[in-house]
């Protein structure tokens, strides 16, 4: 076995072993979080509020970025609407 397979071989087992690692934290993670809800009364409907809450956008300075704006293009869909009619009223 060459040094390159050795190597690629210590990386895969590393890889598999960073997965499982995680994998236990967050069944670790979830478990507290299960645990905590039960003592304190925290339903799922308030986790769920609180989780979907909007928090405004920070730029880099830390300071609150304007939403985006997209425009939509009603006009189009209105003019579509007008033709289909005035072919409708003419028959």
């Amino acid at each position: 076995m060459s040094k390159l397979e050795q190597l690629l071989a210590q990386r895969a087992a590393m890889d598999e072993a960073i997965a499982a690692e995680k994998n236990k934290g967050r069944d670790d993670a979830l478990a507290t979080v299960r645990s905590l809800c039960k003592q304190y009364g925290i339903t799922m409907r308030e986790v769920k509020a609180y989780v979907l809450e909007r928090k405004p956008r920070v730029g880099k300075d830390g300071v609150a970025v304007a939403k985006k704006r997209v425009v939509r293009k009603t006009a189009v869909k209105h003019a579509r609407v007008a033709k289909k009619w005035k072919d409708i009223l003419l028959l």
